[in-house]
């Protein structure tokens, strides 16, 4: 339910709570839920998703092995997790709709897919002075205009550098703090 309505903070209070449940000492005590590894896999996809690849691997260590290749809600995130840490973003944002077991995974999938994004213009940002707009659809895996144009606006002034489209092209413009000027003379005089 905290996933529908994208309350991150209400979702991070009922899993801490929830995995009370499944860890292994408490398993002893009660059958495990057959809903277990359908919670455990979108918990995992809300790791990647925030960054926090910590504790995603933590977690994962607590999954047998056998479920992490087998169980369709693991395999997953899994996958996901493989593929950015071969740098393979293509096939991660090569997908318009990854295929997800349930539909509350996609939110997370989509944040994953935003956040590779996001590491993708921090990168062009320091390789290129400006991009042909025909190319940023590429780099980026956007399909229409009106994304590109969110994903621009989203982009725009992080890292201390401005986006603008001129004619055909995406320039990066950086912004230029003011220099405050070190005193060396004094500083070495002293």
């Amino acid at each position: 339910m905290s996933v529908e309505k994208h309350d991150i903070a209400e979702y991070e209070l009922h899993m801490s709570v929830l995995k009370t449940y499944y860890d292994e000492h408490f398993r002893k005590l009660i059958p495990d839920s057959q809903k277990m590894y359908t919670v455990l896999g979108l918990y995992l996809l809300y790791l990647l998703a925030y960054n926090k690849i910590a504790e995603y691997h933590t977690e994962i260590e607590l999954i047998p092995v056998h479920e992490q290749h087998n169980n369709v809600f693991i395999k997953v995130p899994v996958s996901l997790e493989q593929h950015f840490v071969e740098g393979s973003y293509a096939k991660i944002l090569g997908q318009k709709r990854q295929a997800v077991p349930h539909e509350a995974y996609q939110f997370f999938v989509d944040k994953f897919l935003d956040a590779i994004r996001y590491e993708i213009a921090r990168s062009a940002e320091k390789a290129y002075q400006s991009l042909r707009i025909a190319d940023t659809f590429k780099l980026f895996m956007i399909q229409s205009e009106a994304e590109l144009r969110t994903f621009i606006s989203s982009n725009d002034g992080k890292e201390g550098v401005n986006w603008r489209i001129e004619g055909d092209r995406l320039h990066f413009v950086k912004q230029h703090a003011d220099q405050k000027e070190i005193p060396s003379a004094k500083m070495i005089g002293d």
